[in-house]
Formats: C-alpha cells, sequence, structure tokens
C-alpha cells in the first residue's frame, strides 16, 4: 500500500513538473554551473524559427545589434550585485568557412580588469524528425574568464500550437573566478541574465505574430 501511494504520489509531481509553464534552476556539479529555463510561447514554429535563425545570423555578425532586442536589459544594472562581473562587448568576428566567430571584449570585476578577452566560439542548428529545432552553442578557447562553457536551446512544437523555448547554459568558469564567483553570485550574475533572455526571444516571437 504504501509502494503505490509512492509511486502515485511520484506520478503525480512528474506530471506536474512536466506540465508547468515555467521552470527556472540552477545547479552545480563536477565544477559545471548548470541553469535551465524554459517557458511556453504563444507563436507558430516557423516564427519561432525566424526568431532564433535572426539571433544566429546578428551573433556570428554584429551582435552589437542583440542588444536592440535579445539582450536588451542585461548589460549594465542599478543592482550592484548583479554588476560584479561585467563583460564588455569590443570586436566580433566570424569565419564563414569554419562555422568559428571570436567575440574580443574586457571583463570587469570588483577585484581586477581582464583586458583583450577572447571568446571563441561555433552556433550550429538541426531540426530533429519531431519537429523540435536544436541549437547548439559551443566555446571552444579556455581563457582567463571560462575554462569551458556550451549551451542548447530548443524549440518544442506543442499540440496546442504553442512552443516550448528551453534553454540549458553549461559554464566552467577558470580557476580565479572558479573561486571569486559563488552560487549566489552565480545566480546574481547569469541565471536572472538567461532567463531574460529567453522572456526577450518570447516577447519578439509574440510580437512578430500579433503583426502576421
Amino acid at each position: 500500500m504504501k509502494k503505490l501511494l509512492f509511486y502515485i504520489l511520484l506520478f503525480c509531481f512528474t506530471t506536474n513538473l512536466l506540465a508547468t509553464n515555467h521552470i527556472l534552476t540552477t545547479s552545480k556539479e563536477d565544477g559545471f554551473y548548470r541553469t535551465y529555463c524554459q517557458k511556453i510561447v504563444h507563436c507558430s514554429n516557423r516564427t519561432a524559427n525566424e526568431v532564433i535563425d535572426d539571433f544566429i545570423g546578428q551573433f556570428r555578425g554584429n551582435p552589437e545589434v542583440l542588444f536592440e532586442w535579445a539582450l536588451k536589459g542585461l548589460g549594465r544594472q542599478n543592482d550592484q550585485e548583479r554588476n560584479e562581473v561585467l563583460l564588455v562587448l569590443k570586436q566580433a568576428t566570424f569565419d564563414p568557412e569554419t562555422g568559428i566567430g571570436h567575440i574580443y571584449c574586457d571583463i570587469e570585476t570588483g577585484i581586477k580588469n581582464f583586458r583583450n578577452i577572447d571568446i571563441e566560439s561555433k552556433v550550429t542548428k538541426e531540426i530533429k524528425e519531431d519537429g523540435s529545432s536544436h541549437i547548439l552553442v559551443d566555446i571552444f578557447h579556455s581563457n582567463l574568464f571560462l575554462k569551458k562553457a556550451f549551451g542548447t536551446f530548443v524549440i518544442y512544437p506543442q499540440e496546442d500550437g504553442t512552443q516550448l523555448f528551453a534553454i540549458t547554459i553549461n559554464v566552467k568558469f577558470n580557476w580565479f573566478f572558479d573561486i571569486f564567483i559563488t552560487k549566489k553570485r552565480y545566480k546574481n550574475l547569469i541565471e536572472w541574465r538567461t532567463e531574460g533572455f529567453v522572456n526577450n526571444l518570447k516577447t519578439e516571437a509574440e510580437r512578430r505574430e500579433e503583426e502576421l
């Protein structure tokens, strides 16, 4: 009887979790911080893919434009804790033959500033048989800031015509920042920006859908 009750409760919990429109979690394992965020977006799959394709194109060639919509409101804040580490974009280049892009930036911290950091990355997109779109961002080049980072953004079509946006970010900092950045600091620096990024894509997709 106790086992039956346990499985009933487990089933109810799992069903409720899968049905949740919004999830935001952060954990740390094997030196990696992992943030997951999902939201339901009221737009067609075509509109959702157009938005993410625009993001990829601008990320590769003109990332400064992203601060007007995809990264809007995610820079410097009035909250000092959220300004403890800031990335200041300087230049971006993209090699179409290799598909590898370079973002050159300065990293400002309350202790020390790091100049001309090169973040080497590659963005790929694949559409699965179930109609979901999977976008992978991989950081190749280790630097003073990051030891390793990668993330996935997935668009899952829903039966009611909406889309589920789901993003997972995995970050492993280099030794200096790994000591400096606690889980609380990570949440102040990255977790809320992850959610803000998804909110911005959701807003843009729903805006475009309304204009159709």
